[in-house]
């Protein structure tokens, strides 16, 4: 008597469509798509109408993409987890040399734009007219010192009998941002980022200089090197968030979010001390363009708020426009 069961041949047919799905899921990311499940289930909230929607939007942020004619239809997700590929660093050298680490710039902004087009891709199955709150986060792992995982989060809304656009715009401004953007007649494009790692090796004559008494190690002194990085640096990452801001024929950026990780690293070989410094720069915000050139901003309204202290009326509050 055999000692296992025999599968039936529904299982063998899960398990079958199972597999096939998990091969076109495979080819579906590697074209930098999204996964069979995710294209499921927003087509099922699709067909279903979106009774029900989700959204990571503040009831303030809600109640003012409603004033604007907005319907907040679910909350979307882009991701990548991404391997970093191998690059020498180290400089065993008397002289200083410095040098962007494009294999590490490279992964992290690939890694960026697959979490955004990911993004972008689940908002476009919704037939959103585009993105609103977007957080990009980056994540390192203990576990795998050669990965990085980005995800992008926000939630996608449709704008009421209005055509949608070839693709949905992407924004990380706020419900309130967006509002006031909108009031100042600008409209966004997408979100563009930048990124630049960079590295400096000292070289042992210049570490010799620091950390000796006779060289001037004792005084104060500017490691223009290490400043110089910083520049750079921030230098290529803006470059790049402006290439991406030009193709999508932007007039601008707005919402900025700047991030800059330092890190100085010491090391010794055949009896000789190495002081290296490494720089991560990264920039991300919101392309904007104009609706349109004849747009009048409308000038602000200073209120006064009061509160009520008298018996009971207390607590209930008004506001008072001052006019000229």
């Amino acid at each position: 008597m055999p000692i296992w069961k025999r599968s039936s041949p529904e299982e063998e047919q899960r398990r079958s469509q199972a597999q096939q799905d998990a091969q076109a899921s495979q080819r579906a990311l590697e074209a930098g798509g999204l996964p069979l499940q995710a294209q499921r289930r927003l087509s099922e909230e699709m067909q279903a109408g979106h009774p029900l929607f989700t959204s990571d939007l503040s009831t303030n942020e809600f109640s003012l993409i409603r004033n604007q004619g907005y319907t907040a239809l679910s909350q979307v997700m882009g991701s990548s987890i991404y391997h970093v590929g191998w690059q020498s660093v180290r400089n065993y050298s008397w002289n200083t040399r410095s040098f962007e680490l494009t294999t590490v710039s490279n992964a992290h902004q690939h890694a960026a734009q697959l979490a955004l087009g990911r993004l972008e891709q689940e908002a476009a199955l919704l037939k959103a007219h585009g993105v609103i709150g977007v957080r990009l986060t980056t994540k390192d792992y203990e576990w795998g010192q050669n990965l990085l995982e980005y995800t992008a989060i926000g939630t996608a809304i449709r704008l009421k009998d209005t055509p949608l656009p070839p693709r949905p715009f992407l924004s990380d401004l706020s419900g309130q941002e967006f509002w006031t953007l909108l009031q100042a007649g600008y409209y966004p494009d997408g979100v563009v980022t930048g990124y630049c790692s960079y590295y400096v090796s000292l070289g042992s004559r210049a570490t010799q200089q620091l950390n000796s008494w006779f060289s001037g190690g004792w005084a104060n002194q500017e490691v223009i090197p290490f400043s110089q990085a910083l520049y750079t640096a921030r230098s290529i990452a803006m470059s790049r968030l402006l290439s991406m801001s030009q193709r999508l024929n932007a007039q601008g950026i707005v919402g900025m979010h700047i991030g800059c990780q330092r890190k100085l690293i010491e090391h010794e070989a055949n009896n000789t001390r190495y002081l290296d410094f490494s720089v991560q720069f990264s920039a991300i915000g919101t392309a904007i363009t104009a609706l349109r050139k004849d747009h009048v901003i409308p000038s602000p309204k200073p209120t006064l708020s009061f509160t009520d202290l008298r018996q009971g009326l207390r607590g209930q509050t008004r506001e008072l426009t001052i006019k000229d």
